[in-house]
């Protein structure tokens, strides 16, 4: 390989200004190259060196004005007062904190562009203002022409009419803003650009300035370099390739076709390559020091090339293969002549766990994403709580955000997590019984309350994990402190007015924008680098990792209240810019390297667009260089998982004799496999928990359930006797009925304070409201008890045969004879069995006698009048908001049947049934013997009119429960013989549709 563009520009410097280089600053876009063009120097001078200064172009700025660039929260704060100031828009700083955002990267471009912000934002309305334009070219002149002229017609349309009210108040935003700023010295980045650029004195430090690998100039640059070439102090070094760019002379004789509709020049063969047009003026108004037709220097993309296209299924693919290409040819012994490159830089730790351990010195130029570490997740956890986690209008902390946090590895070392006192029991037993964590209500949780507790948790963490001696560890800590305690700074002089969610954003924007750098020796070993940090550094063997489109060239955010004619015009950058710049980075990377591979993700999940770069489609059709493809594929074999039953052991067995209460849903869990029964009602592992900010179907089922029992509470609280007016009277007043409903959101602790929740709460409305009216139609009838009120329980006694003995059941192999499984009575209320059978199996040890209370909560108990019969009946209801059955089972035993298709809705079969069977022989809920009827209303798809809930096998109605009494327990004891009996194991289900919603299935390995 050639020698690198560094090593041209140091060889130059040495001849031109010898070995004392103490009164030249050496200019660079950005620090990585100062380091390697410094190594250069050393090595060419062959003697001690007196070293240039390196800055960048950055600090350059900075070096020449007293004013401070501000961070970026605090300029947003100071942006909303100039706005509310300015346009007497009294937006909280919330809703106003996105607009903010813009508004300053518009601000920060007009000045670095330095433009007119009055000609920018002027007055619309008046189209006259097009009389002064002189100052534009023609083609500015069109693209404001063509603008203007959407605003000429149909001028009183409502949307033109709110954009030019905002828009004629932004020139007063901008110059509010900017002497608001220069009354606290400070700026943004643009400000104090322009600032210095518009000097008519600088006190230059030095003798020389050599400004090397610049490519895309802003006019504060531009100025700049102007002024200090007049004097003499500015030499210039330019890295380029005839290939993308054509020389100064060539770019004079440019034929048309060789134009962009975006303005960029390329050299012929590469037709569609853009490059920034601003490029060739560069070399044209500061002309290169290094000889620009010196085809050593400035002609190598020609040259002939080993490039490899690849591509992989997944990110974490490219990370691994990076390892394979480090090692294949020994690339890895070339040192700093070898580069991985991140087009996007979030595969960065797969690239490090993938590193082979051959490559001991690698340098990484990325950071380490502050957001990875552990401190971050504790921050984004201690927001939560504090947030989120707030319940009865700030008292009382919700468990599980607190269960949350106490599990994390962190959370040891935290004292206090509270802001009032909480007891420490309750703080560190993440499993506390206790429901209601106290907090002072005078602790008033305010934006720099929560800061300032939660940067002293995070010293705490620091302190306390000091002796570990992690560095990583350390080094996260500060930087979150930093953060939190900017902010709490900010806070208690009154510039962040916030509410806790938006600060909670903040706090999440911040961390994901701040890395932890790494520390070594940066011009050692392989480089690992984004694609910024590789400008003005050449490399032999290169390795670009996930150049996607949208990554390479990255995805461009266009957003800007500037429409896109006028930013044209006004020579601000454009989209075009952005993406040009992206092109000249690309290209000059790969120009002087001689073995390039680059892996891109073929894969359309995940975001992903499965494209490669329209640069690397580029290569393809204009470089003349062979490419060979490859692709990336998994040579693991599936292995067919599965999962295995587990056997019934002492300690199991000990706990099924300990058993002495089961519910309806465990039964059914049990139906529908055993492996779940097991790890749900023998193990005890629970479910994760849901999302508090989230509804999913158990939340919405319990919040309709409960607004029901809070519109029938209070009518039977006034009548025993439910008659159509009482009815009438919530159907009839929708701010009544959504009171209702938005109680028991409160009550079930749901917030509706986002769009899915709102949603969430229309739906509920709508199905509250077709409840009412189906029952409106049963008018007169009267509810005997609802949801707690209406507990039923029942002793079912049953037998197995001892250990050894075949027990028959379902799911389990078939047996010769009946079961000891006796067929009982109902005695009040509760079901007892009879004596066994005198056809239950002989066996020589003797039965296990077993005794269960079987039960539940009825969601409403009530008595009406049955229209065929004109008696009273007796009905079981349970509210369903889920899909009603296609179709009725056919018989009982498809309740008990694993296999049934419809098994996934025979579960509500089994519960009402069961319970209507216990109401039926009930004193204290059926005195008079009235027949008992199942019903499940099925609220989302109940038809309006004529509607019977009442449940139906092989389509006939179960008018009276009792009919089907003695098949039904038959069938629940053969299940409970089979629960128990410690022949049979808990083996999961064959059927793996049932497998996709379990919440075991990853323990099942699936």
């Amino acid at each position: 390989m050639n020698k690198t563009f560094l090593e041209y520009v140091a060889e130059d410097i040495i001849s031109k200004y010898g070995t004392d280089l103490s009164r030249i600053a050496v200019v660079f876009p950005n620090k990585r190259a100062a380091l390697f063009l410094n190594e250069h120097l050393a090595r060419l001078a062959g003697q001690p060196v007196w070293s240039p200064a390196y800055i960048t172009i950055s600090d350059l700025f900075r070096q020449h004005t007293d004013l401070k660039t501000a961070d970026p929260i605090k300029l947003i704060c100071d942006i909303h007062k100039s706005f509310t100031k300015c346009t007497g828009i009294d937006e909280t700083l919330d809703h106003f904190y996105g607009w903010g955002q813009l508004l300053l990267a518009d601000f920060d471009d007009i000045d670095k562009n330095m433009a007119d912000a009055d000609s920018i934002f002027c007055n619309l309305k008046d189209i006259h203002e097009l009389d002064d334009i002189s100052y534009l070219d023609n083609e500015q002149k069109e693209m404001l022409a063509r603008f203007f002229a959407n605003f000429s017609d149909d001028i009183d349309s409502e949307l033109k009419k709110r954009f030019l009210s905002l828009w004629s108040h932004f020139g007063d935003i901008y110059h509010d803003y900017n002497r608001r700023l220069t009354e606290q010295g400070i700026g943004y980045e643009g400000a104090i650009y322009r600032k210095v650029a518009s000097e008519q004195t600088l006190h230059l430090k030095y003798d020389k300035y050599l400004f090397v690998g610049f490519n895309l100039l802003q006019k504060v640059e531009r100025v700049l370099f102007s002024r200090l070439m007049k004097e003499g102090k500015a030499k210039f070094y330019w890295d380029f390739d005839e290939y993308y760019m054509p020389s100064p002379s060539q770019h004079l004789n440019a034929s048309p076709s060789q134009q962009l509709s975006g303005g960029a020049l390329v050299s012929s063969a590469p037709t569609n390559l853009t490059t920034s047009p601003s490029q060739h003026l560069n070399i044209s108004d500061f002309p290169n020091e290094l000889d620009n037709t010196d085809p050593d220097i400035y002609a190598n993309m020609r040259r002939p090339k080993r490039i490899r296209f690849i591509s992989s299924p997944t990110e974490n693919a490219q990370a691994r293969f990076a390892a394979n290409w480090l090692l294949e040819n020994h690339r890895y012994r070339a040192g700093r002549k070898t580069a991985v490159v991140m087009c996007d830089e979030s595969i960065l730790l797969p690239i490090m766990h993938s590193l082979p351990p051959e490559a001991d010195k690698v340098n990484i130029t990325s950071g380490f994403p502050l957001a990875m570490t552990p401190v971050a997740s504790l921050v984004m956890l201690l927001f939560d709580l504090y947030t989120l986690g707030l319940r009865k209008k700030g008292t009382t902390l919700n468990p599980h955000y607190l269960k949350k946090l106490m599990a994390h590895p962190y959370a040891r070392h935290l004292k206090g997590v509270h802001l009032s006192q909480v007891h420490q029991e309750e703080v560190h037993q993440p499993n506390s019984p206790s429901q209601h964590l106290t907090i002072s209500p005078s602790q008033h949780l305010t934006t720099s309350t929560i800061l300032h507790h939660i940067a002293t948790l995070i010293k705490q963490v620091g302190i306390a994990t000091k002796p570990e001696g992690d560095p990583l560890t350390q080094e996260s800590v500060f930087r979150m402190y930093t953060i939190l305690n900017r902010l709490a700074t900010l806070a208690d002089s009154g510039d962040l007015l916030v509410d806790n969610t938006t600060l909670r954003r903040l706090v999440s924007q911040l961390v994901s924008s701040s890395s932890i750098p790494f520390h070594g020796e940066p011009v050692v070993g392989v480089q690992i680098m984004g694609v910024l940090e590789t400008r003005n550094i050449d490399f032999d063997h290169l390795l670009l990792l996930s150049c996607n489109e949208g990554n390479m060239p990255k995805g461009v955010n266009d957003s800007s209240f500037i429409p896109y004619s006028i930013r044209k015009a006004h020579g601000l950058t454009t989209i075009d810019n952005k993406v040009a710049i992206y092109s000249y980075y690309f290209h000059r990377l790969l120009q002087r390297a001689g073995d390039i591979t680059i892996a891109y993700n073929n894969s359309t999940d995940n975001g992903h667009t499965g494209e490669m770069s329209r640069f690397m489609l580029q290569l393809l059709v204009e470089s003349g260089q062979k490419i060979d493809h490859y692709s990336l594929t998994a040579k693991n074999q599936p292995t067919p998982l599965m999962p295995k039953p587990i056997e019934k052991d002492e300690a199991t067995i000990g706990k099924l004799e300990e058993m002495s209460k089961l519910s309806p849903s465990a039964i059914n869990t049990y139906i529908r496999c055993k492996l779940a029964f097991y790890y749900q009602y023998i193990a005890h592992i629970k479910e994760p928990d849901s999302d508090p900010e989230t509804i999913d179907n158990r939340m919405f089922g319990n919040i309709f359930h409960r607004a029901a029992y809070l519109i029938y509470k209070d009518i039977t609280d006034h009548s025993p006797v439910i008659e159509k007016t009482h009815i009438q009277t919530y159907l009839s007043n929708r701010k009544l009925l959504a009171s209702v409903v938005d109680h028991a959101f409160e009550e079930e602790e749901c917030k509706t304070n986002n769009g899915l929740q709102i949603i969430n709460r229309e739906v509920i409305i709508q199905y509250i409201t077709k409840l009412l009216k189906i029952d409106q139609q049963l008018c007169p009838f009267s509810i005997l008890a609802m949801e707690e009120e209406a507990k039923v329980y029942t002793q079912l006694s049953f037998t197995i045969p001892p250990e050894g003995a075949l027990v028959g059941g379902y799911g389990i192999p078939a047996i010769p004879t009946q079961p000891t499984c006796s067929v009982g009575a109902l005695k009040g209320g509760a079901l007892v069995s009879s004596a066994p059978r005198t056809n239950a199996p002989r066996t020589s040890a003797p039965t296990k006698q077993y005794s269960l209370t079987i039960g539940g909560i009825i969601d409403r108990l009530d008595i009406l009048t049955d229209k065929q019969t004109g008696k009273p009946r007796i009905r079981v209801v349970d509210y369903k908001t889920g899909n009603q059955p296609s179709s009725p089972i056919k018989n009982i035993d498809e309740i008990f049947d694993p296999n049934n298709i419809r098994s996934k809705h025979s579960n509500y079969y089994l519960q009402a049934i069961l319970y209507s069977l216990i109401v039926s022989r009930s004193k204290r809920w059926n005195p008079a013997n009235h027949p008992v009827s199942p019903a499940l209303l099925f609220i989302k798809q109940a038809p309006a009119n004529h509607y019977d809930p009442t449940l139906h096998i092989d389509k006939h109605p179960i008018s009276d429960v009792t009919v089907y009494e003695e098949e039904f327990l038959t069938k629940l004891k053969h299940t409970l013989a089979d629960i128990c009996s410690p022949d049979v194991p808990f083996t999961p289900t064959d059927d793996r549709k049932k497998c996709e919603l379990c919440p075991y299935r990853m323990l099942c390995g699936l």
